[in-house]
């Protein structure tokens, strides 16, 4: 049997393909699926560790799938996550899930369960203006007349597009669009989130006995990961917007049921710059202040509460490297000294798992370059790649976060340890349309909030002296540019002409 085509034409490898954006799975020569660090983390995203768990140790064949298990794991997942609120969503993912539960298709031309990629259930308004403009140009090609869009129509069709479900989906897009919003443990919170249980430190296990006789302390930091409400306040002229929106839709090959002028201007516009301060200012430099209006205020950032816990007296459990340096300081070399120690001296219940060692792209640009020049041609292992980011001898392997663009901090932490909070029951994320002279000022809300769950298995390495502060991602280093700016300096150093 064709296992790796029986896996490709069950109903159930189809989901979780679409889970991954891609068009078939791979499986290693066991028949068990082959998962990058990326597909782990969607599927724990969206059913949970036990799906993972059972889904990465089945072996696919007609007589070995046991897809029941699976579907069980994955409600019971979505169960916790959403609360009885959410009913909804449950009968929603119970209806994309319950193929788990039946034999699997062998016949390639079976109808998928659930909504297709790119299949919408939302049905524009042909009447509004801005639309029947965008249907006579997909039909003809020719913008037989200039664009407008009227406020009021904006309204109503956003109020009929996010009444449809559509307003956990835009919210859902935000939170994957930014890099390291893929590598977060998403739960769902109100203002904080707390681990309800962590690994307990001492010894357990004694000879057997029939006293009781208690045995082992439990010692660990159960940290407490705050939620963060942010708002949005963006005008936009529609005249800016209306005709990209047509084109859009034209090369695209879709309709204003798939694409609506609200969901473009969301996904197109408004998400990216969202997604830009959440990666760059908010996630991991970001310090909050009560009241400041600040992006670099709005919460808590990963640097802020790594540096935070080392100068406090209980570091929150958390373990801190001795002697840490600013590595950007240094030479090459002394990268990858400093995390090749590192990684030797984790203890050694960590050093058995398989975890990330979080840098910045400087600081992996000097531990790369430092590795080839030591290694030369060959390797300190015995696949010579220079390409493979796993530490030498080790079960760590280097994992770049663009949010920590250039800082000196790396740490290392178990898959799941490291959260993203949303919020359980989720504002309307477009709360407002609202005209103004000829621009439409839209009024977005949600909330997100970053942490660690247990403070123990947090391994860092912070320099005593540094503070996050967030770093300009427009310009390149200093003084190795011209710019505008830089040549007007420049001029007004040597004077006026003629002086």
């Amino acid at each position: 049997m064709d296992v790796k085509k029986f896996l490709s034409d069950s109903k159930m490898g189809k989901m979780i393909a679409r889970l991954l954006g891609k068009e078939e799975l791979a499986l290693d020569t066991n028949g068990k699926p082959v998962l990058s660090e990326e597909d782990k983390n969607k599927i724990l995203s969206m059913y949970g560790e036990a799906f993972l768990e059972k889904f990465e140790a089945m072996s696919f064949s007609a007589e070995s799938e046991n897809t029941r298990d699976l579907f069980d794991a994955a409600l019971t997942h979505a169960r916790n996550q959403v609360a009885s609120e959410k009913d909804a969503i449950i009968n929603q993912l119970r209806a994309d899930l319950t193929t788990l539960a039946a034999a699997p298709e062998s016949a390639p031309s079976a109808t998928p369960v659930g909504t297709v990629a790119g299949e919408s259930k939302f049905r524009a308004n042909m009447a509004l203006a801005h639309n029947k403009i965008a249907d006579s140009f997909k039909r003809s090609g020719v913008l037989a007349e200039s664009m407008t869009i009227d406020v009021a129509d904006l309204k109503q069709e956003l109020g009929a597009y996010s009444s449809q479900g559509n307003n956990l989906d835009m919210i859902n897009e935000l939170y994957q669009a930014f890099t390291t919003g893929k590598k977060l443990v998403w739960k769902p919170a109100v203002t904080e989130y707390k681990a309800v249980s962590a690994q307990s430190v001492g010894s357990v296990v004694q000879q057997f006995s029939k006293e009781w006789n208690p045995k082992g302390q439990g010692k660990f930091s159960l940290l407490t990961v705050k939620n963060y409400r942010h708002k949005v306040d963006f005008a936009i002229d529609p005249a800016d917007v209306g005709e990209s929106w047509l084109f859009h839709l034209y090369d695209e090959h879709k309709t204003p049921d798939q694409m609506p002028i609200t969901r473009y201007i969301v996904s197109n516009i408004l998400i990216p710059q969202i997604a830009e301060d959440l990666e760059l200012v908010m996630t991991a430099k970001a310090k909050y202040v009560e009241g400041s209006k600040e992006t670099s205020a709005t919460m808590d950032g990963l640097e802020t509460q790594l540096v935070e816990a080392l100068a406090s007296e209980d570091k929150k459990g958390m373990n801190f490297y001795n002697g840490a340096v600013n590595l950007l300081e240094g030479d090459d070399e002394a990268v990858l000294n400093a995390i090749d120690d590192f990684v030797a001296s984790v203890a050694p219940l960590y050093r058995s798992k398989q975890m990330p060692i979080y840098l910045s792209a400087d600081l992996y640009l000097k531990y790369k370059r430092a590795y080839k020049k030591k290694w030369g041609a060959g390797s300190g292992t015995e696949n010579p790649q220079f390409g493979p980011d796993r530490v030498d001898f080790s079960n760590f392997y280097l994992e770049v976060l663009d949010c920590l663009t250039g800082s000196p901090i790396f740490f290392s932490t178990p898959r799941g340890n490291l959260v993203g909070l949303k919020h359980k029951n989720p504002p309307q994320f477009i709360s407002d349309i609202q005209k103004h002279d000829r621009q439409v000022r839209f009024y977005l809300e949600f909330w997100y909030g970053v942490g660690f769950l247990v403070g123990e298995a947090v391994f860092a390495y912070v320099p005593a002296d540094y503070t996050p502060s967030v770093v300009s991602t427009r310009q390149g280093a200093a003084g190795k540019w011209i710019t505008a700016t830089t040549a007007a300096a420049t001029n007004e150093e040597d004077g006026p002409e003629g002086a």
